[in-house]
């Protein structure tokens, strides 16, 4: 592809105004300009169509567009959709990006034309002040991470978890091919109905992004600044209903990789799995209201959770920290009260 291409960058957002304008800054000060800038307000309820607005008004790049609330899932989809470039990157709607991560990018897809990805690093800071602050310049020798890597799908997702602080995006912040991209998209859909909230975002399309991708490239340095916050589970007023896609989407993940024979990658990520597993039962036990809702969900656990059990006890256990994660999700079964109060504490609720 040539050097000039069109890249469409899509942000999807719902009651973003506290970060939304810091992010389109920094997309549209990229040093590759040649973009154009979809933002979709996922009926937000407060200033996040208006800023989007504004931006419209004042760059040509940027399109603005608006949709009843349907969920992250949905706004990135009518982002994908009309989008018109050659290339296509998602961002969420409180990153920051470093003014050269397009061109980085862009360079490194034009270097290997026959990669379906090309995925930069991200750093996770809980410091708002510091993402706000942050000197790219002054650090970018801390930012350089070794050469550049070209792997597979498989080996992309054996190497990189999601649990460190740097690591690349596993979905937005990866610049996809529009072809490739296109192929993904008609994947995704198939699982619209079963996990309306997951099927256009995060550990979902992760798994279909690896297993799909013939050539993945990972560029050496790190681009993009990501927000930790606090979960919002507990302002949804019905935390069941969310969570409980999100374990379908694990459960689809999981399935996915036993279909393409990748048990190594299984093996590795099914503990963490039962963490995710577990911290959504946490959310919902400590903060659906609605008893019918719980009920569902907890049965939902309590089979997948049953599903893979023989495959956990199969994984061997090398190191201290896999010995906890076993222990703790046995304790679960055994005894989820206590489970319960043993994570509030070290959460330091």
């Amino acid at each position: 592809m040539e050097a000039n291409a069109l890249i469409s960058v899509i942000v999807g957002s719902y009651n973003g105004d506290d970060f939304l304008g810091e992010t389109i800054d920094s997309i549209l000060a990229q040093t590759y300009d040649k973009i154009e800038l979809i933002l979709v307000d996922d009926g937000s309820k407060d200033n996040t169509l208006a800023i989007m607005r504004q931006y419209e008004s004042k760059d040509s790049r940027v399109r603005a567009l608006h949709q009843e609330n349907s969920g992250a899932s949905a706004a990135r989809e009518a982002g994908y959709r009309a989008s018109t470039g050659d290339y296509v990157i998602l961002a969420d709607d409180d990153d920051v990006w470093s003014p050269y991560l397009l061109e980085d990018i862009m360079a490194l897809s034009c270097r290997y034309a026959d990669a379906d990805v090309v995925a930069t690093f991200n750093r996770r800071l809980s410091d708002f002040s510091e993402i706000s602050n942050y000197n790219w310049e002054g650090n970018k020798s801390g930012d350089t991470l070794g050469k550049p890597q070209v792997m597979s799908g498989h080996d992309f997702r054996l190497k990189y978890r999601s649990t460190v602080d740097v690591r690349p995006g596993f979905f937005w912040g990866m610049l996809f091919r529009r072809d490739f991209m296109d192929i993904m998209a008609a994947e995704f859909v198939k699982f619209k109905e079963k996990i309306p909230t997951h099927y256009f975002n995060d550990s979902f399309c992760a798994c279909k992004v690896a297993g799909m991708a013939n050539k993945i490239v990972v560029t050496n340095q790190v681009h993009i600044l990501y927000r930790v916050s606090p979960s919002s589970l507990c302002h949804k007023s019905t935390v069941s209903l969310h969570v409980r896609h999100y374990i379908y989407a694990l459960e689809e993940e999981l399935a996915y990789y036993k279909q393409l024979g990748w048990k190594d990658v299984y093996d590795m990520l099914l503990p963490g799995g039962y963490l995710v597993l577990l911290r959504s039962w946490f959310m919902v036990y400590a903060y659906e209201k609605d008893e019918k809702e719980r009920r569902h969900y907890f049965s939902e656990v309590r089979r997948l959770y049953d599903t893979h059990m023989n495959d956990l006890r199969g994984i061997k256990r090398k190191k201290a920290k896999e010995h906890i994660v076993y222990w703790s999700i046995l304790l679960w079964n055994r005894y989820p009260r206590i489970w319960f109060r043993i994570i509030r504490i070290l959460r330091g609720w």
